[in-house]
């Protein structure tokens, strides 16, 4: 009895001394050449423990895992300290089964290259040892021996970080998912493994959180389940779908967010709900053919349905994640809805609204928006880039056909009032938003109006009254009749430049430029052109109007002030001084010439300018 208690003594000795008498480190130069050759990587390990108590294993210390030099010089995977259980009855039978395996604070560094690759496609091949015409037809006989490797009951990693780098395009972009929980069960063949992990996506410090199964495993990296659920910050979601061939297909379902739950500065007045997102994604894990057919992850179908206030918009479309295609619909569009809020009086509506849109990261390209308003027709796209600390909007399109009078009275409560039949085209760009105040666009925009009135403003009164002849044209009718205005604008930060204005009416016509500020000031100059019989009036009761005749009309100077609520007609008097000035002095020289018919004519045109002045 004494001695089997010593034999048992020794025995315990011996195992509790075997970290000490058996140095793993002496082993690297057998079983790191495996673990190169099953990832085609260069594996490093500083340090390797054995350890008995209070579980069989060994503890390393220092592992790195390094990139395809195609990708990267530093390293894929760095763990500076890792812990791996072994049971102990298994091995009595001469087979190793992994109880437990933990990683701390292990770094991932995943890139993803120009032509889609991803350097995570490329562990376990190298084509310096395999060249092409040798190689195995299946890429994914390739993983078989890491299934050995990562074959274990169980799975965790604590205080991960997992940095994915897209240079796919430039500039280049980087994300990081830090303080990383992973925990997997039953990561074994023939089993359905269940995972937990935790995270914060950095820099927009959302929480992550995903549970799931997925299996069972296989020999292979087909799956034919996979479950999970998860949350990134406020917004949730499912997943379900397959591995087959190295193709996964998930259907992706997300019931419910709002753009407030992005992390993008879309810059909105009011958010935008989306509802019922369901996507169908379709991943090669490893690339069919060449590394570069390889396309990453691509999204066909894509339907959702987005919600402003009481319109709701049904998408569907098409993509990658970085280049989305879609295309809607909707009955109609009410103003109040818009999630930029629109200086406007009265609300107003699209109908039969139709979009096509390209989304690229922060940056939505609007193909085409078509729709009806104001019983006209509207077609336009754009662009918004929110990559800028301030995005940029550019804009274009034509509006035709439209009732003047409807579009002015919900844009603004006007005084005169517009109508007719309107027709708009526009280019336009600038900041959708300043840090220092409102919109700041700019751009050309030119409008027609044709056979309207102006109600509340009347030129030929404004005529009379800037002339001083009372009763000289019929009674007014307190408004101005039309067939065409036609102006040439320029939108600029103050507001509109008009560049050339022409207005055809029955009385007369005109030609002018000007400003319109925001603040309704307005400034308008140029020649206004009565009709004949008009100008037979005005000279009949002011002669010295004949200065102005030109090619068969009175031509008259103009300037309008005030505001667009009180706009005010001024005839230029001194322009008129000049012209009989210069008329003068034309004529005097003709009669000092000897011209005796120009003497008899001016003394006439004198005298009835005489009887003007004193009334008689």
């Amino acid at each position: 009895m004494v001695g089997l208690a010593i034999l048992i003594g020794l025995v315990i000795v011996v195992i509790l001394l075997l970290p000490v008498l058996l140095d793993l480190n002496r082993y690297r130069d057998r079983y790191l050449p495996f673990l190169e050759q099953a990832l085609h990587r260069p594996v490093d390990v500083q340090d390797v423990r054995l350890t008995v108590f209070p579980k069989l294993g060994f503890r390393m210390k220092g592992m790195t895992v390094g990139d395809d030099p195609s990708f990267s010089s530093q390293a894929f995977v760095t763990i500076p300290s890792a812990e791996v259980e072994i049971r102990w009855l298994p091995l009595l039978r001469r087979h190793i089964q992994v109880e437990h395996v933990r990683l701390h604070d292990p770094s991932v560094h995943v890139i993803r290259r120009h032509d889609g690759t991803l350097n995570l496609a490329t562990v376990g091949e190298d084509p310096n040892l395999h060249p092409p015409e040798k190689a195995d037809s299946n890429p994914a006989n390739a993983l078989k021996p890491l299934f050995g490797v990562f074959a274990v009951e169980r799975f965790s990693m604590t205080g991960g970080t997992l940095q994915y780098e897209d240079r796919a395009k430039e500039p280049f972009r980087s994300y990081h998912l830090e303080q990383l929980e992973f925990v997997t069960n039953s990561v074994q063949l023939g089993q359905t493994a269940s995972l937990r992990m935790k995270g914060v996506v950095i820099p927009n410090q959302l929480p992550l959180e995903m549970t799931g199964r997925f299996g069972p495993l296989q020999s292979t990296v087909d799956l034919s389940m996979i479950d999970l659920a998860g949350s990134i910050g406020r917004i949730e979601g499912t997943a379900q779908g397959q591995v087959r061939d190295g193709r996964l297909e998930l259907d992706v379902r997300i019931p419910d967010l709002s753009t407030d739950d992005l992390p993008l500065n879309i810059a909105l007045d009011r958010p935008v709900f989306v509802k019922d997102l369901q996507a169908h994604l379709i991943a090669f894990l490893i690339p069919q053919g060449s590394p570069k057919s390889f396309t990453g992850v691509r999204i066909d179908p894509l339907t959702v349905d987005l919600q402003m206030g009481g319109t709701t918009i049904h998408l569907s479309g098409q993509g990658t994640p970085g280049r989305l295609i879609l295309s809607g619909e909707a009955p109609v569009l009410a103003s109040e809805d818009l999630p930029w809020a629109l200086s406007v009086h009265r609300p107003f509506s699209l109908e039969q609204v139709r979009i096509e849109t390209v989304i690229q990261g922060t940056k939505v390209d609007l193909v085409l928006l078509k729709a009806q308003a104001f019983r006209g027709n509207l077609e336009a796209h754009g662009r918004w880039d929110g990559t800028p600390t301030v995005p940029l909007l550019s804009f274009q399109g034509t509006f035709t056909n439209f009732a003047v009078e409807s579009i002015t009275q919900a844009l603004r409560s006007s005084s005169p009032r517009l109508t007719g039949t309107g027709e708009v085209h526009w280019s336009v760009a600038g900041a959708a938003h300043s840090p220092s105040g409102p919109s700041k666009m700019t751009g050309p925009i030119r409008l027609i109006i044709r056979d309207g009135q102006l109600v509340g403003f009347d030129v030929m009164q404004g005529i009379e009254d800037a002339l001083q002849l009372p009763d000289l044209l019929e009674k007014s009718t307190g408004a101005t009749k039309f067939s065409l205005i036609d102006t040439n604008i320029e939108l600029e930060d103050r507001g509109l430049v008009i560049r050339q204005l022409t207005v055809e009416a029955p009385d007369f016509s005109m030609t002018g430029a000007g400003s319109l500020a925001f603040d309704e000031s307005l400034h308008l100059q140029g020649n206004l052109a009565v009709s004949q019989m008009i100008g037979d009036r005005i000279i009949q009761r002011f002669p010295m109007a004949k200065v102005a005749w030109h090619q068969g009309r009175l031509v008259l100077p103009f300037t309008v002030l005030g505001t667009v609520q009180k706009p005010l007609l001024q005839l230029d008097t001194q322009s008129f001084g000049r012209q009989v000035k210069s008329n003068v002095e034309r004529r005097i020289e003709k009669v000092l010439q000897g011209d005796e018919q120009e003497l008899q004519q001016l003394l006439q045109d004198g005298a009835d300018v005489l009887k003007q002045l004193f009334g008689h």
